[in-house]
């Protein structure tokens, strides 16, 4: 079941994450231009730098949970390559209301630079980040079920894909903590 797995480089996701927003970018720009679409949405300023401040806190509030609930070698892809009995599912923190909040916050973090800045190409490189975030996971689900399997299974059942909805905070029971994935006994 657990294949012994090499990772890549270290340098290789700290090269590759510039490279993809670079070109999400430049082809987002094209894109733009040759639509002939305006350069700037017209949001009212006050609005746009509001509403783009409150999605940023958001993002940044997701982003720091996850990271720290996580650990930055963690969602670098690091762990991955580690076998099975090395390595937890993580179904704490952040990941007990959303199974991607990273993706999650990195997406509010990028409309809240498109509400902030009011540039068009700034919302068609969101739409383009949300295609591959939703690319990646799918593919980490697989992974993840493959590494976890049945403990997996059953958080993915009761926990949001990318969209967190309000649930009963955690609650002690019999001395236990439980969290929004577990079913009753």
């Amino acid at each position: 079941m657990n294949k012994e797995r090499k990772p890549p480089p270290v340098w290789l996701p700290w090269l590759l994450v510039p490279v993809i927003i670079t070109l999400l970018s430049l082809f987002s720009i094209w894109i733009v231009r040759l639509l002939k679409l305006p350069w700037h949405v017209p949001i009212p300023q006050f609005w746009g730098r509001l509403i783009g401040a409150i999605l940023l806190a958001v993002g940044f509030f997701f982003m720091i949970s996850a990271l720290k609930t996580l650990t930055l070698r963690r969602a670098s892809g690091q762990e991955i390559y580690k076998p099975r009995t090395e390595s937890k599912l993580i179904t704490r923190g952040v990941y007990a209301y959303m199974r991607n909040p990273i993706y999650f916050a990195a997406t509010m973090l990028f409309v809240g630079w498109f509400f902030i800045l009011r540039v068009t190409f700034l919302l068609l490189v969101t739409f383009l980040f949300m295609i591959l975030f939703y690319l990646v996971a799918k593919w980490e689900e697989k992974e993840l079920a493959e590494r976890f399997g049945e403990e997996y299974l059953q958080y993915k059942r009761t926990v949001p894909f990318f969209i967190p909805h309000p649930q009963k905070r955690l609650r002690k029971r019999k001395g236990q903590r439980r969290t929004p994935y577990d079913t009753p006994a």
